[in-house]
């Protein structure tokens, strides 16, 4: 899966700024209105780079199989369909057809329908029969409008489209199906590339190119797993639609809202949850990272009531719905403010504190005896992420997705250090102590110089920081390893908390700090990845480590439909 993940991923970044000279020549730039909510003129035709990171890598990774060409051609209907939107805008009843042609292709093609719906109403099994396929071309085009929708703010729909990913990607891991795991790997890829060009200030959008591309992706691959070809777990289609349970349930009282004052349901307005969010006055990255949570909860819902009654499901997830929604309602009427003081106080202690940061997290990659091979894969990929994805041109512009990255590559070197086999037993001590005393430096900060505004985190840090919790909360038990490997990951995310704060701290004084503290972080994985092969154990070991009498071991020879046979 990682070969499908950074073919997605660099083809995205390299790909996207060649979308943003096309839009310029067949003038695809999508100009402010009073609807929407930027301030200038930006390209629209993100969605193609997007659209490619997918289709290239499943091409020469994935055998071409009947649910592959059926997936591909729908995609590629799809993805002309916004195109020709974003460019020429086009009537809304021709992308409606176009959307429905996509969907309808992938039905006939792979022959997969939504035979049931589940028994969501606690009454049992609903049948669809012969309905069974224009239901589903039916779910499939509604959940198209619904990210299409979705997508009104900078990085709102990606953002979406990589939680429900990440979640859709555990769903397919438990069921066995491998194929679908296999397009979601690409697809984050493809998403976390385009992203790095999305999160605001946004360079570009998507356009309707990849908003409906990505509702199409997300609800073709729900039908696949909600089928279930891959012999394992039963998943039931309440569990895997609750995963994008908050586009539908917002676009759906959307409509709902407009029946009610007698306007037409399928024209644009204001009165989407991001817009009343922003009516709170709230910034643009918080009405992100609110929406990321939320979608991040529907997800999170799905995972831990997939074992029980359907209807529970159903119920639960009505519940959240209803909660968020009225969570800001209340906060509409009630209005809300914020201020942030700032004082002087430890001014000095900030420069000495990035030299122990740097110093304290470099110094252990000195002491590991051994390095496996599988660790110091891990390590260079790690490394190639944080150099993919770090804003090296625009950090002063883009400070909070250098912000991520580095958090993302603390993760990355602290789970590496943590479950290294070659770490002395004192480095899980060594690490608690350094948090803590960085937590309490921060908490002094925060009290006493009023970095309040530390606490904000952008939309992308919300998103890397949900990703890093979602394996212990998610990822870890589906993959059935112990609960000594969920406490250690569990540990890591509050450590690397703690040092996201101060790093923030730190650029906030001088932002080229930046370049010293990623630079860090590179060399520490790099001489990891060189431990491992040129002076570590070249006998490959699992990473995480699992308990050898666990079963639960991903074996490469049980994928052998995902690769295509060596001539």
């Amino acid at each position: 899966m990682i070969p499908l993940f950074f073919t997605g991923l660099f083809l995205s970044l390299w790909l996207t700024p060649a979308s943003i000279r096309l839009s310029r020549l067949v003038n695809a730039i999508d100009l402010p209105d009073d609807r929407k909510v930027h301030k200038r003129a930006v390209s629209r035709l993100g969605g193609l780079a997007m659209v490619i990171g997918l289709a290239v890598p499943l091409s020469v990774f994935l055998n071409m199989d009947r649910t592959l060409v059926a997936f591909l051609s729908g995609a590629a209907i799809v993805a002309a369909t916004g195109f020709l939107d974003d460019v020429y805008r086009i009537r809304p009843a021709a992308k409606f057809l176009g959307e429905v042609a996509a969907a309808s292709v992938f039905v006939a093609v792979s022959g997969v329908s939504l035979h049931g719906l589940g028994d969501f109403l606690g009454i049992g099994e609903i049948r669809t029969g012969l309905l069974a396929p224009y239901i589903t071309v039916f779910c499939m085009v509604g959940v198209m409008n619904a990210l299409n929708l979705s997508d009104g703010l900078d990085g709102l729909a990606g953002g979406i489209g990589a939680i429900a990913c990440t979640f859709l990607g555990v769903f397919a891991y438990v069921s066995g199906d491998w194929v679908s795991l296999a397009i979601l790997a690409a697809l984050l890829g493809s998403i976390f590339g385009f992203l790095r060009h999305n999160t605001y200030p946004a360079n570009l959008f998507m356009g309707d190119t990849g908003s409906l591309f990505l509702g199409y992706s997300l609800s073709a691959l729900a039908v696949l797993l909600i089928r279930n070809a891959g012999g394992g777990v039963h998943l039931s289609p309440v569990a895997v639609a609750a995963v994008l349970g908050l586009p539908i349930l917002d676009t759906l009282l959307v409509m709902l809202r407009r029946i009610a004052h007698r306007t037409n349901p399928f024209l644009p307005d204001k009165t989407h949850l991001h817009h009343r969010l922003l009516d709170l006055g709230l910034p643009h990255s918080a009405v992100v990272t609110i929406l990321y949570v939320s979608s991040a909860a529907f997800g999170f819902v799905a995972w831990g009531l997939r074992l029980q009654p359907e209807w529970m499901q159903f119920a639960a997830v009505l519940a959240l719905g209803t909660a968020i929604h009225g969570s800001v309602a209340l906060a509409r009427r009630g209005g809300k403010g914020m201020q942030i003081l700032l004082s002087s106080i430890l001014e000095k202690s900030v420069g000495m504190m990035g030299w122990v940061i740097g110093i304290g997290l470099f110094l252990p990659t000195t002491v590991l005896s051994s390095v496996p091979r599988s660790i110091s894969v891990a390590a260079l990929a790690a490394g190639g992420f944080v150099v993919a994805l770090f804003p090296w041109r625009s950090w002063v512009v883009r400070s909070s997705v250098s912000h991520a990255i580095l958090f993302a590559a603390c993760v990355s070197l602290l789970a590496i250090l943590h479950f290294s086999p070659g770490a002395p037993g004192w480095l899980s001590v060594y690490f608690a102590a350094f948090s803590a005393v960085v937590a309490v430096w921060v908490l002094l900060q925060i009290k006493y110089r009023g970095h309040r505004e530390i606490l904000n985190l952008s939309a992308f840090e919300m998103l890397l920081i949900g990703v890093s919790w979602f394996v212990p909360i998610v990822l870890v038990p589906a993959m059935g390893l112990d609960d000594v490997v969920r406490t250690q990951m569990f540990t890591i995310c509050l450590e690397s908390g703690a040092i996201l704060m101060a790093v923030k701290i730190l650029v906030r004084r001088q932002p080229s700090r930046n370049y010293a503290l990623v630079a860090t972080f590179l060399v520490a994985l790099a001489l990891i990845g060189a431990k491992g092969y040129f002076v570590g154990d070249v006998v490959a070991s699992s990473f995480p480590p699992v308990d050898v009498t666990s079963n639960t071991v991903i074996q490469v020879s049980a994928l052998p439909a995902l690769r295509k046979p060596v001539p």
